[in-house]
């Protein structure tokens, strides 16, 4: 990668990460509820353990 390609990249990062209009039109003191995930089927799934000597990373 050149130099050339790396500030590129760094200029199209800060880019995605800077501030837009949607970042500011929430109302200070305004509490929004949390949206509802399109594959909530509302019943909670139970804990199934790894079997002896299985891990997870």
């Amino acid at each position: 990668m050149s130099e050339a390609e790396y500030a590129r990249l760094l200029d199209d990062v800060s880019h995605a990460f800077a501030e837009g209009d949607q970042d500011n039109a929430r109302v200070a003191g305004q509490v929004t509820s949390m949206r509802r995930a399109a594959n909530d089927n509302q019943i909670e799934w139970p804990l199934i353990p790894f079997p002896s000597g299985w891990h997870a990373s």
